[in-house]
């Protein structure tokens, strides 16, 4: 055998092993049989909530499954805003979740969440317990689970509590109320005594941060007895009012 057909032979003779490979993975693929399906990323939603709107059971053939089916099915949950499924061969269905985080609660006709997209969320039974701010005041109409909200309002008191929750938990949490005021300025409300602050609307950041060193600084030292307000509207400075103590003249 001369070289040429020696090559000829041997490429024959691989070009058979490929065919004969990939013929006996197609077929163990296609035996392949799902017997595990693995959640991660939720804390909200249970698992077996989520394993009842996948539609998969064990024993199902792997490559049956259409995946972008089953992620459909998953998002359909209000507090599921991403899926992603795959297959984690040879026995495995990993089912990975994204959240949606109540920022805020609100009050329709019934108590409901909102994310900070100002996605509307029912106020559903979880073992997470929330303990979040009420949106009050001028709420639109058109509350609904799945909406999201686009008022100007609701989005700007949501970036105040966005913004809150990353400055410091425990600012966030000083704030047990937001008032909307239909495009005037909004008005938080301390957990602390009900202290009225009234933000305004623009430098967000910028008043969150002077709002937390009053109230670590000044609040904090002289107590919540004699606050009546707190106002972040002017430039470089907080305005509040005290009640005066017996014998004082009232002072800003």
């Amino acid at each position: 055998m001369n070289d040429s057909s020696f090559r000829k032979y041997a490429l024959l003779s691989l070009l058979v092993i490929a065919v004969g490979l990939i013929a006996a993975a197609n077929v163990w693929k296609s035996n392949l049989k799902v017997k595990r399906l693995l959640v991660e990323g939720n804390r909200i939603v249970e698992t077996n909530e989520i394993l009842q709107l996948a539609l998969v059971r064990k024993g199902t053939l792997m490559y049956d499954v259409d995946l972008m089916v089953m992620q459909k099915d998953i998002a359909s949950h209000p507090f599921i805003k991403e899926v992603v499924v795959e297959r984690d061969l040879p026995a495995t269905l990993k089912i990975g979740v994204t959240e949606r985080i109540p920022l805020a609660m609100i009050n329709a006709g019934e108590i409901l969440y909102v994310d900070g997209e100002g996605v509307v969320l029912p106020h559903s039974i979880s073992k997470e317990v929330f303990d979040l701010p009420m949106l009050t005041g001028s709420i639109p109409e058109d509350v609904s689970i799945g909406r999201t909200l686009r008022h100007a309002d609701v989005q700007q008191a949501l970036r105040i509590l966005a913004a809150a929750k990353l400055v410091n938990k425990e600012l966030y949490h000083l704030i047990s109320e937001v008032r909307l005021r239909n495009g005037g300025d909004l008005v938080l409300y301390a957990s602390e005594d009900g202290v009225p602050i009234i933000f305004g609307r623009d430098h967000i950041a910028e008043k969150l941060v002077k709002l937390e060193a009053f109230w670590n600084d000044i609040v904090r030292e002289q107590g919540l007895q004699r606050l009546q307000y707190v106002d972040l509207r002017f430039e470089d400075q907080i305005v509040a009012r005290w009640t005066p103590e017996r014998g004082q003249p009232k002072k800003l």
